[in-house]
């Protein structure tokens, strides 16, 4: 038993002490960023200035969201919303859907909220590897949201779109026939323009194709940047140490968008701020009313 608490310690400790470095090497980039390409920066109509204790307190908060992350990654083995259970037959379904590099169990704490909150069919999903194309994973995201409309019987679904999983979705809807399936996309800190962060990522894959104004992003905003019929909400941060500028994480077109300040690429997924956006996004009209009633 000391021994296995000794792992145990052992592992913890290295979890945080690697996630303080990756979070402190992006937050270097992140101020460069911001100091040498300030107009990039700018975020539309909410400027808000950062102080000392803010960005202290965003960076202190982002390291431990990524910890948490990285330590219940393995969850993702019990998590995964294959086989789906149905838990009310014809009720929406709220798909979430993860990042680059994530899981299923990156949403355990939001999962877990808009159950507690009404909701019953939420799943949260996962695709890999996250080295391959793009399209290939948007494909994935398709084959879930199919699956899940044949086990719910529901007619479309919401989506809640954390990072990549934001321009996976926007491709499906342009191209994989995924238009018409989806009532919302909800994206958090997503890389709607790319961000130059993916520049420190694997040449090849979906990490290439992310890099700011990549050939596929440019793909995607040629075309219609809220497609398929669905309503789109862009939740985002000043503080995204992930998207790179930050303002590449405003969606154009018709999409609403939402600034959460002093935020990081993670926190925005355990914030109760976010969690309460993404809920008055999901109850914004009568028919996603209905889905709590």
């Amino acid at each position: 038993m000391t021994t296995l608490i000794l792992i145990l310690t052992f592992a913890i400790v290295a979890v945080l002490v690697a996630s303080a470095a990756v979070t402190f090497c992006f937050y270097a980039c992140w101020y460069y960023e911001a100091r040498n390409f300030p107009e990039a920066a700018q975020l539309p109509n909410e400027p808000v200035e950062l102080s000392f204790v803010d960005k202290a307190t965003g960076m202190i908060l982002e390291w431990l969201a990524l910890a948490l992350l990285i330590i219940s990654y393995p969850l993702r083995l019990v998590h995964d919303a294959s086989p789906v259970f149905t838990r009310k037959q014809g009720e929406t379904p709220v798909i979430l859907v993860h990042g680059y590099g994530g899981a299923s169990a990156n949403f355990l704490w939001m999962q877990r909220r808009l159950k507690n909150r009404g909701w019953h069919n939420v799943y949260a999903v996962s695709y890999t590897p996250p080295t391959i194309n793009a399209r290939k994973l948007a494909q994935q995201v398709v084959d879930h949201v199919d699956r899940i409309l044949a086990a719910t019987g529901a007619e479309k679904a919401h989506l809640v779109c954390h990072s990549m999983g934001g321009p996976l979705t926007r491709y499906a809807l342009l191209h994989l026939g995924l238009a018409g399936k989806v009532d919302k996309v909800i994206t958090l800190g997503s890389p709607h323009q790319g961000t130059r962060l993916a520049n420190l990522f694997m040449a090849r894959g979906a990490a290439a194709q992310l890099r700011y104004n990549s050939p596929f992003i440019q793909e995607l905003n040629a075309e219609d940047h809220t497609p398929g019929g669905a309503t789109f909400y862009s939740i985002y941060s000043n503080m995204d140490d992930f998207i790179l500028p930050v303002s590449a994480a405003v969606l154009g077109g018709n999409a609403r968008n939402i600034h959460v300040p002093r935020l990081g690429h993670i926190s925005l997924l355990y914030s109760p701020t976010v969690q309460a956006e993404v809920e008055k996004c999901l109850l914004e009209d009568a028919r996603s009313e209905e889905c709590v009633a």
